[in-house]
């Protein structure tokens, strides 16, 4: 049986988890815990590295915003084994991108307690702001009223991966009167020890939480099938697809937003393509004009080969861009279509290899 807690929320489930995560440090069963964190400064919840216990107050783990994926910070933390115990809580393309990460040899997992959770969504930057300057408890007004989470972004509603795969931990709102109560469930051994460590009792998991589940991931399944359709005609031809992205000012801000686009070094940011002023007059004269800023297609086009096997769907790419260019759908209707292919889930399992780094050979009867 899955181990699984029932925790009283009383009205604030978000403390209720600040409480579990203080006493997880206070009981030294981690050192530090990566969570979101509402600063003096900003509402918006930004990656925190927590070791004081009595700081948690501020900590945001189950605000319904993310500024980026937090893949990359929860990387820096885990880039080697440093002897201590890290608690990560993510949401579920963050986990599976530090997954992904942590295939590519960025980080190591051995000392990280994953802790994720059901994942309703997230509401963009801009827009979250603008509701916590209305609300006093965003993040509690949001899992109390459900009109607040139709605000969240279209790829979270077309995201069917809303409940984690290889968390340690996972917060359990589901098929729960949040309100009131929400579990908490281990995935593995290390979150079966965090469990009765903390000394909570467990109980069978509410038969509720598979039938809720279910009819959002029908809601989910629908919304992606719908965005697929979609954007499968935006794309079908590279004259579409050069129309769709017409607007693109090769900023690479969706580059620096993928959490799994992890190179040190951009081939695009390279003497491979910062064209001498030759070059260009030569493609002027042999087309009677040439676009700038240049190769806007060949840098779309060369991400999706790059790495449309690990795309997690996080939809960062879409919301960083300043030309409102759809990013995200492309790359999740192209990845979709990848990872068929592969029968690759990114950040499934750890121990599941990278399609492209794969090598089988045939046998004699052609399998």
């Amino acid at each position: 049986m899955t181990m699984y807690a029932i925790l009283e929320t009383n009205n604030n489930p978000s403390e209720t988890i600040r409480s579990v995560l203080k006493n997880m440090l206070s009981e030294k069963l981690v050192d530090v815990v990566l969570v979101p964190f509402k600063t003096e400064y900003s509402s918006l919840p930004m990656p925190t590295l927590i070791a004081d216990p009595e700081k948690m107050l501020q900590a945001q783990p189950l605000a319904p915003a993310a500024p980026f994926n937090a893949a990359r910070q929860a990387a820096s933390v885990l880039r080697y084994p440093t002897g201590k115990k890290v608690a990560v809580v993510l949401r579920t393309c963050e986990i599976r991108a530090l997954i992904e990460l942590a295939k590519l040899k960025q980080c190591v997992l051995d000392e990280a307690i994953l802790i994720g959770f059901d994942c309703m969504g997230r509401i963009e930057n801009d827009s979250y702001l603008e509701m916590a300057a209305q609300e006093e408890d965003i993040t509690t007004s949001f899992y109390a009223d459900s009109s607040m989470q139709d605000r969240i972004t279209g790829i979270c509603k077309a995201c069917e991966y809303f409940q984690p795969y290889g968390a340690d931990l996972t917060i359990c709102l589901l098929g729960m009167p949040v309100m009131e109560k929400i579990g908490l469930m281990a995935g593995t051994e290390a979150g079966e020890n965090i469990i009765k460590s903390l000394g909570l009792s467990t109980v069978e998991q509410p038969e509720g939480r598979e039938v809720a589940a279910n009819s959002l991931l029908q809601k989910r399944t629908e919304a992606r099938d719908k965005l697929f359709s979609e954007t499968s005609e935006k794309i079908k031809d590279i004259e579409k697809f050069q129309k769709t992205i017409a607007n693109c000012l090769n900023c690479y801000n969706c580059r620096n937003a993928c959490p799994v686009c992890y190179c040190k070094e951009c081939v695009f940011l390279t003497d491979v393509f910062a064209h001498e002023p030759e070059v260009l007059q030569r493609r002027a004269a042999k087309r009677g004009a040439v676009k700038l800023p240049a190769d806007t297609t060949m840098f779309h086009m060369t991400r999706l080969a790059h790495m449309s096997h690990a795309c997690v769907g996080c939809g960062q790419c879409s919301s960083v861009c300043p030309s409102s260019i759809p990013v995200a759908d492309i790359f999740r209707t192209v990845s979709a279509k990848v990872q068929e292919l592969y029968n690759y889930v990114p950040g499934r399992d750890i121990s599941e290899s990278i399609p492209y780094l794969v090598f089988e050979e045939e046998s004699s009867n052609g399998k």
